[in-house]
C-alpha cells in the first residue's frame, strides 16, 4: 500500500535467519561506504566502525559476548559490525543519533544487496571492547549482524516463530500528527 513498498526501507527487517557464509569484500565495502555517508551533525562523523568477518578468529568470541538470546542466530551470520564512539570526551547528545543514521544506512544497503541484518543492543561491553581493542573511554553504541539468508528448515522452533512473525508498525495516529502534539498520541 505504501508508495515505496518495494524499497529497501520496507524490505529491511531484523532477521534471525542467517546462513553461515562469508560476505564478499565487495558487499562489505558497499555496506561500509553506505554507513560513512550517513548524515552527521556538524559533519563530525563520530562513528567508529569495526567489521568482524565470520572468518576472523574474533568472530566466535564476539558472538559469545552477546546476550544469550542473540547468540543462537548471530553465530550463523557472515559479518558483525561494531558501531562505537571515539571516546567519552567527544560524546554529545547528537553522537548516538549520528551513529544511528550510520547504522540505518548499513541496514538499508544490506537490504538492497539482498542480505539480512539485525541490530542488537544486548552485549557485554567490556568483552566487546577487549575482543576488538576498543579504548576503555569509548562506548559501543550497538552491534549490527549481517549475512546471507539461511535455510528455513535449519531454524529452531523458537527462531522459526520469530522469523514468521508478521512485521508491524503502529497506526500513524499513534506516532504522527500535523502541526502540534495531537490528541491521538
Amino acid at each position: 500500500d505504501y508508495i515505496l513498498s518495494d524499497s529497501a526501507i520496507f524490505k529491511r527487517n531484523s532477521s534471525v535467519n542467517f546462513s553461515p557464509q562469508d560476505l564478499s569484500q565487495k558487499e562489505i565495502d558497499s555496506i561500509i561506504q553506505a554507513s560513512i555517508w550517513a548524515p552527521s551533525s556538524r559533519n563530525l562523523q563520530p562513528w567508529k566502525l569495526i567489521a568482524v568477518k565470520r572468518s576472523s578468529d574474533r568472530f566466535d568470541r564476539l558472538v559469545k559476548a552477546m546476550s544469550e538470546g542473540n547468540q543462537e542466530w548471530a553465530q550463523n551470520s557472515g559479518l558483525i559490525i561494531i558501531f562505537c564512539t571515539e571516546n567519552d570526551q567527544n560524546i554529545s547528545p547528537k553522537t548516538f543519533l549520528n551513529i544511528g543514521f550510520s547504522g540505518q544506512n548499513a541496514m538499508i544497503r544490506s537490504a538492497e544487496l539482498g542480505l539480512e541484518s539485525h541490530p542488537i543492543g544486548g552485549w557485554d561491553e567490556d568483552k566487546v571492547k577487549e575482543i576488538s581493542n576498543i579504548p576503555s573511554d569509548s562506548q559501543v553504541a550497538f552491534l549490527l549482524v549481517i549475512g546471507k539468508e539461511g535455510k528455513i528448515d535449519m531454524l529452531s522452533k523458537e527462531l522459526l516463530e520469530k522469523h514468521n512473525k508478521q512485521r508491524e508498525r503502529n497506526p500513524l495516529d499513534i506516532n504522527f500528527n500535523f502541526d502540534e502534539w495531537g490528541k491521538n498520541f
